[in-house]
């Protein structure tokens, strides 16, 4: 279940662990390593076996870039993501 913005007030902490971005996000932590290394979300490297931090407001930003507004009645899509490397599609 995602955390709403509205639960998350000043008092709250600005740095967050990859599991608590993911359940900010509302996905696995596999995805949020996936934002990560797609170079979508940057993170800040605590020590050498602390792990990665995530600012909110990185997080926050992800999120308004990721929006989709409808116009017309056809939703605009973000820009197209790159092909997976690990499927490969036999060509019928």
């Amino acid at each position: 279940m995602a955390i709403s913005l509205e639960q998350h007030t000043e008092s709250a902490p600005r740095l967050l662990t990859i599991m608590e971005a993911a359940k900010f996000l509302g996905c696995s932590r596999a995805n949020v390593y996936g934002l990560i290394d797609a170079g979508e979300l940057p993170v800040i490297a605590i020590g050498k076996s602390r792990g990665y931090r995530i600012d909110r407001r990185d997080i926050e930003e992800f999120l308004q870039r990721r929006k989709i507004h409808k116009q017309g009645g056809k939703p605009t899509q973000p820009a197209p993501r790159p092909r997976l490397k690990h499927i490969k599609l036999n060509p019928s």
